[in-house]
């Protein structure tokens, strides 16, 4: 949801076997701002999930999602890797909580459970009438 709500292109699937909510592929443009609005999508998942499973909302990414994080940090130990992420983790909190983001989250979660796969327009639309 927030990948799109950040201009890219998504589509999200359940799994059975996969622990949580599912998986998620995002077509992100190159450069600093593609890679920016990637790593805010790729912590936003980690939030929704915890608000929708009604759970504590522990900070966890699944293998994919963490290597793509490394992918565009490199190692948290390099200067300024631990605050780019801390920052990305802040504006994916934000945005899942905007009612009309959340809205969508809630309607795309429902359509998931029933079909197992959500594209990218339907993601689009949950938005739009929100």
């Amino acid at each position: 949801m927030v990948a799109v709500v950040l201009g890219m292109k998504a589509r999200a699937r359940l799994e059975k076997g996969r622990p949580g909510c599912g998986a998620c592929d995002i077509d992100a443009p190159e450069g600093p701002d593609g890679s920016r609005r990637l790593l805010v999508a790729l912590v936003a998942g980690s939030e929704a999930e915890g608000r929708l499973l009604d759970r504590p909302r522990r900070w966890r990414a699944s293998t994919e999602d963490a290597k793509a994080m490394v992918e565009l940090l490199g190692d948290l130990g390099r200067p300024g890797a631990a605050e780019k992420l801390a920052e990305a983790r802040r504006e994916a909190a934000r945005l899942v909580r905007e009612p009309r983001v959340w809205r969508a989250v809630e309607a795309v979660a429902g359509q998931l459970t029933a079909r197992h796969a959500v594209g990218d327009a339907a993601i689009r639309e949950a938005i739009r009438t929100r």
